[in-house]
């Protein structure tokens, strides 16, 4: 009960602090630029940045354990302790190098108007909506992938030598997103607009999700799965991008309709969605999962987690509708609040 305790704590405490970081890093692009090409560069370098990370860091680990060696215990509080002290590093340098060259309207004094005020901004409402199903999106894929090759493809697939397991499979939809994530300003542009970009995206993400639902669960079509992946990471990586600079958007808006700059509350709201999206998705995720029969518990005797599946074939369809139909139902919302949200840009 001690470690559960320090475990909670201390896990709260560290996401309690990333958001206070996250917030104003993300608000930096609302300042730095009202020029609308450079606040999708901006988020493209943002969200490239976030992929190459997550690509290297998801290659990179294993070995890493391997160069620090002992237990899986030490190995993650060294790698924990590292990693951390790189991404400190990272991030004050961030804060330092960068400048804020637009002078937002600041109210003088605290007030909650700001809050009350993003109530009535419908830009607000509608992006934040948009931006809980993103996160809803790539929730259920990534909370499910994991039981995808374990329960549907029957664990790490060879192919020629190249072992595809959880992480290469996710790794293929990595690098696409950091590739097309460096693309998404200059296809804005060929579009002509933000809101026709991004509904162009997330059709691409909607298609290729129902497709991956229907190829058959067999290791034999790994490389169909892969592709689709592939397909599907092309309109993650082209809208990921553009979610961030709509904020900035819409922080301009409030500003012009109400007078004051409310831009850390605007990027906070993207935060929080973020957040939200992920937190009840992976909830979701292993409440459906038991509703088809997987119930997942922890032996007293061992504290081993044991499972039981009490409808094999139940559980099979569910992780293969978790990955490709409940995605592709959350874009088809998505596309109907794009269509409402009133900035055109």
């Amino acid at each position: 009960m001690g470690k559960r305790i320090y475990a909670y704590t201390l896990y709260l405490l560290m996401m309690a602090v990333y958001t206070a970081v996250n917030v104003p890093y993300g608000s930096l692009l609302g300042v730095m630029t009202d020029d609308d090409n450079e606040k999708n560069q901006f988020s493209s370098f943002r969200m490239v940045g976030a992929y190459a990370m997550g690509f290297i860091t998801l290659l990179s680990f294993p070995y890493l354990q391997k160069m620090v060696g002992g237990t899986e215990a030490h190995q993650y509080a060294v790698l924990g302790a590292g990693l951390g002290f790189l991404a400190t590093i990272m991030t004050l340098a961030c804060g330092l190098l960068t400048k804020e060259r637009l002078k937002p309207v600041r109210a003088e004094k605290f007030s909650l108007k700001p809050f009350a005020d993003l109530f009535k901004n419908k830009p607000w409402i509608y992006l934040t909506l948009i931006g809980i199903c993103t996160n809803f999106f790539n929730g259920f894929r990534y909370a499910v992938a994991g039981y995808l090759m374990e329960y549907c493809l029957h664990g790490d697939v060879t192919v020629s030598g190249l072992i595809i397991n959880y992480t290469v499979f996710m790794t293929f939809g990595e690098v696409t997103c950091m590739i097309f994530g460096g693309l998404s300003p200059k296809f804005t542009q060929w579009m002509g607009s933000k809101r026709k970009a991004f509904t162009v995206a997330a059709i691409i993400c909607m298609v290729t999700s129902i497709a991956f639902f229907f190829v058959p669960m067999d290791p034999k079509y790994i490389w169909v799965l892969v592709g689709i992946v592939i397909l599907t990471s092309v309109g993650v990586g082209l809208y990921s991008p553009l979610l961030w600079s709509m904020y900035a958007d819409v922080a301009d808006y409030a500003t012009e309709k109400n007078g004051t700059s409310s831009t850390g509350l605007i990027f906070s709201s993207g935060t929080m969605a973020q957040k939200f999206g992920t937190a009840i998705s992976g909830s979701l995720v292993a409440l459906l999962l038991g509703f088809a029969g997987f119930i997942s518990g922890t032996d007293p005797a061992t504290g081993q987690t044991v499972v039981t599946i009490s409808d094999e074939e139940s559980v099979r369809n569910m992780v293969w509708a978790l990955f490709s139909l409940f995605p592709a139902a959350i874009i088809i919302i998505m596309l109907y609040l794009l269509h409402l949200y009133p900035i055109k840009k």
